[in-house]
Protein backbone atom coordinates (compact mmCIF):
# COMPACT_ATOMS: atom_id res chain seq x y z
CA UNK A 1 0.00 0.00 0.00
CA UNK A 2 2.90 2.76 0.47
CA UNK A 3 4.60 2.08 -2.36
CA UNK A 4 1.29 2.46 -4.36
CA UNK A 5 0.65 5.43 -2.48
CA UNK A 6 3.96 6.85 -3.08
CA UNK A 7 3.42 6.33 -6.54
CA UNK A 8 0.09 8.49 -6.90
CA UNK A 9 2.37 11.27 -4.86
CA UNK A 10 5.39 10.82 -7.97
CA UNK A 11 2.15 10.66 -10.47
CA UNK A 12 1.02 14.10 -8.79
CA UNK A 13 4.40 15.72 -8.96
CA UNK A 14 5.68 15.87 -5.54
CA UNK A 15 9.20 15.56 -4.82
CA UNK A 16 9.41 12.33 -3.04
CA UNK A 17 12.02 10.54 -1.05
CA UNK A 18 11.02 6.79 0.26
CA UNK A 19 12.24 4.33 3.15
CA UNK A 20 10.92 0.76 3.30
CA UNK A 21 12.20 -1.49 6.05
CA UNK A 22 12.40 -4.08 3.40
CA UNK A 23 14.63 -2.65 0.82
CA UNK A 24 13.59 -4.10 -2.08
CA UNK A 25 9.57 -3.34 -1.43
CA UNK A 26 10.52 0.45 -2.25
CA UNK A 27 11.72 -0.49 -5.55
CA UNK A 28 8.51 0.30 -7.65
CA UNK A 29 8.69 3.63 -6.31
CA UNK A 30 12.29 4.47 -7.10
CA UNK A 31 11.65 3.48 -10.65
CA UNK A 32 8.78 5.33 -10.96
CA UNK A 33 11.05 8.79 -9.79
CA UNK A 34 11.52 8.61 -5.65
CA UNK A 35 14.69 9.14 -3.63
CA UNK A 36 15.55 5.77 -2.05
CA UNK A 37 16.36 7.00 1.62
CA UNK A 38 18.98 4.73 3.61
CA UNK A 39 16.96 5.33 6.81
CA UNK A 40 13.72 6.84 7.95
CA UNK A 41 15.72 10.35 9.34
CA UNK A 42 17.27 10.65 5.66
CA UNK A 43 13.35 10.18 4.39
CA UNK A 44 12.45 12.89 6.67
CA UNK A 45 15.13 15.23 6.06
CA UNK A 46 13.94 18.81 5.03
CA UNK A 47 10.21 17.24 3.72
CA UNK A 48 7.34 19.46 4.85
CA UNK A 49 5.45 15.82 5.15
CA UNK A 50 5.76 12.81 6.41
CA UNK A 51 3.63 10.11 5.37
CA UNK A 52 3.94 6.81 7.34
CA UNK A 53 1.90 3.53 6.58
CA UNK A 54 3.28 0.08 9.00
CA UNK A 55 2.10 -2.69 10.71
CA UNK A 56 1.13 -1.28 14.03
CA UNK A 57 1.70 1.35 16.42
CA UNK A 58 5.00 -0.40 17.21
CA UNK A 59 6.48 -0.13 14.36
CA UNK A 60 4.98 3.35 14.05
CA UNK A 61 6.94 4.49 17.03
CA UNK A 62 9.57 2.61 15.72
CA UNK A 63 10.39 4.39 12.44
CA UNK A 64 9.78 7.40 14.22
CA UNK A 65 11.83 7.19 17.48
CA UNK A 66 13.82 4.52 16.64
CA UNK A 67 17.30 4.68 15.73
CA UNK A 68 17.55 6.65 12.74
CA UNK A 69 14.34 7.49 13.30
CA UNK A 70 12.48 10.40 11.41
CA UNK A 71 11.25 12.64 14.62
CA UNK A 72 14.10 14.31 14.65
CA UNK A 73 14.77 14.98 11.09
CA UNK A 74 11.80 17.32 11.24
CA UNK A 75 12.07 20.88 11.26
CA UNK A 76 8.99 22.92 12.80
CA UNK A 77 6.13 23.56 10.58
CA UNK A 78 6.69 19.70 9.31
CA UNK A 79 3.39 17.65 9.27
CA UNK A 80 3.71 13.51 9.82
CA UNK A 81 0.43 12.01 8.56
CA UNK A 82 0.14 8.30 9.45
CA UNK A 83 -2.30 6.28 7.30
CA UNK A 84 -1.86 3.14 9.81
CA UNK A 85 -4.50 1.52 11.15
CA UNK A 86 -3.02 1.77 15.02
CA UNK A 87 -5.65 2.85 17.08
CA UNK A 88 -6.68 6.33 19.24
CA UNK A 89 -4.16 5.39 21.88
CA UNK A 90 -1.37 4.46 20.07
CA UNK A 91 -2.13 7.70 17.88
CA UNK A 92 -1.87 9.87 20.65
CA UNK A 93 1.28 8.50 22.06
CA UNK A 94 2.68 9.23 19.36
CA UNK A 95 1.61 12.48 19.16
CA UNK A 96 2.62 13.25 22.11
CA UNK A 97 6.10 12.14 21.31
CA UNK A 98 6.76 14.59 18.80
CA UNK A 99 9.21 17.66 19.00
CA UNK A 100 7.63 21.21 19.37
CA UNK A 101 6.35 22.65 16.04
CA UNK A 102 5.46 19.36 14.39
CA UNK A 103 2.30 18.56 13.07
CA UNK A 104 0.60 15.12 13.60
CA UNK A 105 -2.13 14.00 11.43
CA UNK A 106 -3.82 10.30 12.33
CA UNK A 107 -5.45 9.85 8.66
CA UNK A 108 -5.71 5.78 8.03
CA UNK A 109 -7.23 5.14 4.96
CA UNK A 110 -10.34 3.16 3.61
CA UNK A 111 -9.84 1.45 0.57
CA UNK A 112 -7.15 -1.46 -0.57
CA UNK A 113 -4.91 -2.37 -3.74
CA UNK A 114 -7.33 -1.28 -6.01
CA UNK A 115 -8.04 2.15 -4.88
CA UNK A 116 -4.79 2.98 -3.77
CA UNK A 117 -3.56 1.84 -7.10
CA UNK A 118 -6.62 4.41 -8.68
CA UNK A 119 -5.88 7.35 -6.07
CA UNK A 120 -9.14 6.31 -4.94
CA UNK A 121 -8.72 6.33 -1.37
CA UNK A 122 -10.96 7.67 1.52
CA UNK A 123 -8.40 9.50 3.98
CA UNK A 124 -10.12 9.74 7.69
CA UNK A 125 -8.01 12.52 8.95
CA UNK A 126 -8.36 13.51 12.56
CA UNK A 127 -5.89 16.26 13.60
CA UNK A 128 -6.19 20.14 13.61
CA UNK A 129 -7.54 22.46 10.78
CA UNK A 130 -3.95 23.97 10.96
CA UNK A 131 -2.15 20.54 9.76
CA UNK A 132 -5.03 19.86 7.83
CA UNK A 133 -4.47 22.62 5.67
CA UNK A 134 -0.37 21.91 5.72
CA UNK A 135 -0.75 18.24 4.68
CA UNK A 136 -3.97 18.25 2.83
CA UNK A 137 -3.06 19.01 -0.24
CA UNK A 138 -0.58 16.46 -0.78
CA UNK A 139 -2.65 14.21 0.94
CA UNK A 140 -5.43 14.39 -2.11
CA UNK A 141 -2.90 12.75 -4.59
CA UNK A 142 -3.97 9.58 -2.26
CA UNK A 143 -8.16 10.27 -2.70
CA UNK A 144 -10.50 12.11 -0.73
CA UNK A 145 -9.81 13.56 2.01
CA UNK A 146 -12.24 14.23 5.15
CA UNK A 147 -11.54 15.97 8.32
CA UNK A 148 -13.63 13.90 10.44
CA UNK A 149 -12.53 15.50 13.82
CA UNK A 150 -9.76 16.25 16.37
CA UNK A 151 -6.73 14.36 16.82
CA UNK A 152 -7.47 10.75 17.06
CA UNK A 153 -10.84 10.71 15.54
CA UNK A 154 -9.56 9.38 12.24
CA UNK A 155 -7.85 6.84 14.50
CA UNK A 156 -10.87 5.76 16.03
CA UNK A 157 -13.56 5.96 13.14
CA UNK A 158 -10.81 3.57 11.16
CA UNK A 159 -11.57 1.05 13.94
CA UNK A 160 -15.23 1.32 13.40
CA UNK A 161 -15.25 0.41 9.51
CA UNK A 162 -12.75 -1.95 9.81
CA UNK A 163 -15.01 -4.10 12.84
CA UNK A 164 -17.72 -3.39 10.30
CA UNK A 165 -15.22 -4.93 7.21
CA UNK A 166 -14.31 -8.08 9.29
CA UNK A 167 -17.90 -8.53 10.88
CA UNK A 168 -19.34 -8.92 7.36
CA UNK A 169 -17.24 -11.21 5.77
CA UNK A 170 -17.74 -13.66 9.35
CA UNK A 171 -21.37 -13.01 8.19
CA UNK A 172 -21.12 -13.87 4.44
CA UNK A 173 -19.28 -16.87 5.27
CA UNK A 174 -22.21 -18.05 7.77
CA UNK A 175 -24.65 -16.82 4.94
CA UNK A 176 -22.98 -19.19 2.78
CA UNK A 177 -23.09 -21.97 5.13
CA UNK A 178 -27.11 -21.70 5.64
CA UNK A 179 -27.37 -21.42 1.77
CA UNK A 180 -25.46 -24.71 1.53
CA UNK A 181 -28.05 -26.20 4.30
CA UNK A 182 -30.81 -25.28 2.57
CA UNK A 183 -29.51 -26.65 -0.55
CA UNK A 184 -29.01 -23.10 -2.52
CA UNK A 185 -25.91 -23.56 -4.45
CA UNK A 186 -22.92 -21.20 -3.47
CA UNK A 187 -22.60 -19.45 -6.49
CA UNK A 188 -25.97 -18.35 -7.13
CA UNK A 189 -25.84 -17.08 -3.25
CA UNK A 190 -22.81 -15.40 -4.23
CA UNK A 191 -24.21 -13.94 -7.39
CA UNK A 192 -27.61 -12.19 -5.69
CA UNK A 193 -25.52 -11.38 -2.33
CA UNK A 194 -23.31 -9.43 -4.40
CA UNK A 195 -25.91 -6.78 -5.31
CA UNK A 196 -26.33 -5.29 -2.39
CA UNK A 197 -22.96 -6.75 -0.42
CA UNK A 198 -19.21 -4.89 -1.28
CA UNK A 199 -17.87 -8.06 0.87
CA UNK A 200 -19.94 -10.67 -1.79
CA UNK A 201 -18.70 -8.59 -4.89
CA UNK A 202 -15.08 -9.53 -3.29
CA UNK A 203 -15.65 -13.05 -2.32
CA UNK A 204 -17.31 -13.47 -6.05
CA UNK A 205 -14.75 -11.80 -8.04
CA UNK A 206 -11.52 -13.07 -5.88
CA UNK A 207 -9.04 -14.70 -8.48
CA UNK A 208 -7.32 -17.96 -7.43
CA UNK A 209 -4.41 -17.52 -5.93
CA UNK A 210 -4.06 -13.97 -6.28
CA UNK A 211 -2.11 -12.41 -3.32
CA UNK A 212 -3.81 -10.74 -0.26
CA UNK A 213 -4.69 -7.44 -0.65
CA UNK A 214 -5.24 -6.83 3.56
CA UNK A 215 -4.25 -9.88 5.29
CA UNK A 216 -6.21 -11.63 8.24
CA UNK A 217 -3.95 -11.24 10.39
CA UNK A 218 -4.08 -7.59 10.08
CA UNK A 219 -7.91 -7.41 10.05
CA UNK A 220 -7.97 -9.78 13.23
CA UNK A 221 -5.55 -7.27 14.98
CA UNK A 222 -7.57 -3.73 13.73
CA UNK A 223 -10.83 -5.49 15.58
CA UNK A 224 -8.96 -6.37 18.81
CA UNK A 225 -8.16 -2.61 18.73
CA UNK A 226 -11.57 -1.62 18.30
CA UNK A 227 -13.24 -4.14 21.06
CA UNK A 228 -10.02 -3.80 23.64
CA UNK A 229 -10.80 -0.09 23.58
CA UNK A 230 -12.47 1.65 27.03
CA UNK A 231 -16.47 0.89 26.59
CA UNK A 232 -16.55 -1.50 23.52
CA UNK A 233 -18.81 -4.14 24.21
CA UNK A 234 -18.13 -7.28 25.63
CA UNK A 235 -20.54 -9.29 23.70
CA UNK A 236 -22.77 -9.01 20.35
CA UNK A 237 -22.16 -8.95 16.75
CA UNK A 238 -18.55 -8.02 17.07
CA UNK A 239 -17.39 -10.02 20.12
CA UNK A 240 -18.62 -13.20 17.86
CA UNK A 241 -16.82 -11.65 14.92
CA UNK A 242 -13.45 -11.90 16.80
CA UNK A 243 -14.03 -15.28 18.01
CA UNK A 244 -14.52 -16.26 13.85
CA UNK A 245 -11.01 -14.67 13.17
CA UNK A 246 -9.29 -16.11 15.94
CA UNK A 247 -10.43 -19.34 15.23
CA UNK A 248 -9.47 -18.42 11.39
CA UNK A 249 -6.02 -17.42 12.66
CA UNK A 250 -5.19 -20.78 15.09
CA UNK A 251 -5.50 -22.55 11.70
CA UNK A 252 -3.16 -20.35 9.54
CA UNK A 253 -5.04 -18.33 7.87
CA UNK A 254 -3.39 -15.25 9.04
CA UNK A 255 -1.20 -14.68 6.19
CA UNK A 256 -4.42 -14.93 3.96
CA UNK A 257 -6.83 -12.57 2.32
CA UNK A 258 -9.42 -11.19 4.68
CA UNK A 259 -11.92 -13.23 2.29
CA UNK A 260 -10.38 -16.39 3.89
CA UNK A 261 -12.56 -15.60 6.74
CA UNK A 262 -15.66 -15.97 5.17
CA UNK A 263 -15.04 -19.51 3.54
CA UNK A 264 -13.20 -20.43 7.25
CA UNK A 265 -16.75 -19.29 8.56
CA UNK A 266 -18.69 -21.42 6.13
CA UNK A 267 -16.88 -24.45 6.31
CA UNK A 268 -16.79 -23.90 10.09
CA UNK A 269 -20.50 -23.80 10.62
CA UNK A 270 -21.50 -27.46 11.11
CA UNK A 271 -24.98 -28.96 10.69
CA UNK A 272 -26.34 -28.87 14.60
CA UNK A 273 -27.81 -32.62 15.02
CA UNK A 274 -29.54 -32.99 18.94
CA UNK A 275 -29.66 -36.82 19.49
CA UNK A 276 -31.43 -37.61 22.77
CA UNK A 277 -34.42 -38.65 25.06
CA UNK A 278 -37.36 -36.07 26.38
CA UNK A 279 -37.75 -36.01 29.61
CA UNK A 280 -41.36 -36.91 29.01
CA UNK A 281 -41.49 -39.93 28.03
CA UNK A 282 -39.45 -43.42 28.86
CA UNK A 283 -36.17 -43.99 28.01
CA UNK A 284 -35.33 -46.58 25.48
CA UNK A 285 -35.21 -49.94 26.89
CA UNK A 286 -31.49 -49.99 25.91
CA UNK A 287 -28.52 -47.69 25.26
CA UNK A 288 -27.78 -48.06 21.27
CA UNK A 289 -30.55 -45.73 20.08
CA UNK A 290 -32.21 -42.60 20.99
CA UNK A 291 -35.91 -41.43 20.73
CA UNK A 292 -35.44 -37.94 19.01
CA UNK A 293 -32.92 -36.30 16.48
CA UNK A 294 -33.76 -33.08 15.70
CA UNK A 295 -31.44 -31.71 13.15
CA UNK A 296 -31.39 -27.76 11.78
CA UNK A 297 -32.54 -27.27 8.16
CA UNK A 298 -29.66 -28.65 5.77
CA UNK A 299 -28.56 -31.11 3.20
CA UNK A 300 -29.43 -34.76 4.36
CA UNK A 301 -28.64 -38.08 2.91
CA UNK A 302 -30.81 -40.95 2.30
CA UNK A 303 -28.92 -44.45 1.64
CA UNK A 304 -30.80 -46.88 0.57
CA UNK A 305 -31.08 -50.30 2.29
CA UNK A 306 -27.83 -51.88 1.89
CA UNK A 307 -27.54 -56.26 1.81
CA UNK A 308 -24.22 -57.85 2.01
CA UNK A 309 -23.90 -58.05 -1.77
CA UNK A 310 -20.08 -59.11 -2.46
CA UNK A 311 -17.99 -57.86 -5.37
CA UNK A 312 -18.77 -60.78 -7.52
CA UNK A 313 -22.29 -59.74 -7.16
CA UNK A 314 -23.58 -62.70 -5.05
CA UNK A 315 -24.50 -62.44 -0.94
CA UNK A 316 -21.13 -62.59 1.14
CA UNK A 317 -21.17 -65.53 3.68
CA UNK A 318 -24.82 -66.98 3.52
CA UNK A 319 -26.30 -68.04 7.02
CA UNK A 320 -23.29 -66.07 8.56
CA UNK A 321 -25.19 -62.49 10.35
CA UNK A 322 -22.42 -61.33 12.06
CA UNK A 323 -20.56 -61.68 8.66
CA UNK A 324 -22.89 -60.20 6.19
CA UNK A 325 -23.19 -57.08 9.25
CA UNK A 326 -19.45 -56.41 8.63
CA UNK A 327 -20.09 -55.91 4.50
CA UNK A 328 -23.16 -53.83 5.07
CA UNK A 329 -21.50 -51.54 7.74
CA UNK A 330 -18.49 -51.77 4.87
CA UNK A 331 -20.80 -50.78 1.89
CA UNK A 332 -22.41 -47.62 4.12
CA UNK A 333 -19.41 -46.32 5.29
CA UNK A 334 -17.82 -45.80 1.76
CA UNK A 335 -21.06 -44.00 1.13
CA UNK A 336 -21.25 -41.32 3.88
CA UNK A 337 -17.32 -41.04 3.23
CA UNK A 338 -18.19 -40.26 -0.74
CA UNK A 339 -21.13 -37.62 0.78
CA UNK A 340 -18.46 -36.03 3.27
CA UNK A 341 -19.85 -37.83 6.48
CA UNK A 342 -19.65 -40.51 8.55
CA UNK A 343 -21.32 -42.63 11.48
CA UNK A 344 -20.69 -39.69 13.47
CA UNK A 345 -23.07 -38.06 11.32
CA UNK A 346 -26.53 -40.44 11.21
CA UNK A 347 -29.38 -39.83 12.35
CA UNK A 348 -31.42 -42.73 11.67
CA UNK A 349 -31.10 -46.55 10.90
CA UNK A 350 -33.66 -48.62 9.86
CA UNK A 351 -32.97 -52.66 9.67
CA UNK A 352 -34.86 -55.22 8.39
CA UNK A 353 -34.22 -58.94 9.89
CA UNK A 354 -35.11 -62.43 9.28
CA UNK A 355 -34.75 -63.35 12.28
CA UNK A 356 -34.86 -61.50 15.82
CA UNK A 357 -32.99 -64.26 17.47
CA UNK A 358 -30.13 -63.57 15.82
CA UNK A 359 -30.01 -59.34 16.14
CA UNK A 360 -27.47 -59.80 19.25
CA UNK A 361 -24.79 -60.62 16.16
CA UNK A 362 -25.41 -57.72 14.22
CA UNK A 363 -25.93 -55.58 17.35
CA UNK A 364 -22.17 -56.04 18.31
CA UNK A 365 -20.95 -55.00 14.77
CA UNK A 366 -22.96 -52.51 14.41
CA UNK A 367 -21.74 -51.03 18.14
CA UNK A 368 -18.49 -50.54 16.69
CA UNK A 369 -19.46 -48.11 14.06
CA UNK A 370 -21.09 -45.86 16.46
CA UNK A 371 -18.69 -44.60 19.24
CA UNK A 372 -21.31 -41.44 20.24
CA UNK A 373 -23.97 -40.51 20.58
CA UNK A 374 -26.72 -43.29 19.51
CA UNK A 375 -28.47 -42.68 16.49
CA UNK A 376 -32.88 -43.03 15.96
CA UNK A 377 -33.17 -46.46 15.32
CA UNK A 378 -35.80 -49.29 13.82
CA UNK A 379 -35.64 -52.63 13.73
CA UNK A 380 -37.42 -54.78 12.16
CA UNK A 381 -37.90 -58.86 11.65
CA UNK A 382 -39.62 -59.81 8.11
CA UNK A 383 -40.46 -63.32 6.62
CA UNK A 384 -37.73 -62.63 3.79
CA UNK A 385 -35.63 -59.79 2.02
CA UNK A 386 -35.20 -59.76 -1.65
CA UNK A 387 -32.58 -61.83 -2.18
CA UNK A 388 -33.01 -65.82 -0.26
CA UNK A 389 -29.46 -65.51 1.35
CA UNK A 390 -29.73 -61.93 2.86
CA UNK A 391 -30.15 -62.47 6.48
CA UNK A 392 -30.43 -58.62 7.03
CA UNK A 393 -30.67 -55.07 5.02
CA UNK A 394 -29.55 -51.90 6.54
CA UNK A 395 -30.78 -48.53 5.57
CA UNK A 396 -29.57 -44.84 7.46
CA UNK A 397 -30.42 -41.44 7.11
CA UNK A 398 -27.16 -38.39 7.61
CA UNK A 399 -27.40 -34.88 8.28
CA UNK A 400 -24.21 -34.23 5.96
CA UNK A 401 -22.09 -31.58 7.51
Amino acid sequence: MGVLMAGRLIAAGHDVAVWNRTAAKAAPAVEAGATLAASPAQAAAGRDLVITMLTDGNAVEDVLFGPGGAADALAPGAVIADTSTIGPDAARRVRDRLPDGVGYLDAPVVGSVPQAEAGELEVLAGGTADDIARAGGALEALGRVRHVGPPGSGAALKLVANGVLVANFAVLGEALALAGRLGVDRGLALDVLARTSAQARRLRDAAPGAPPRFTLALAAKDLGLALDAPGAPASGVLSAARARASAALADGLGPHDLIALADHARKDSPMRVALGNPATVPPPPNPFYSHAAHVTAGPMLYVSGQVAFGEDGKIDAPGDMGRQSEVIFGLLERILAAHGAGFADVVNVRTFVTDLDRVAEYGAVRRRYFSGAAPTSTTVEVSRLFHPDALLEVEVVAAVP
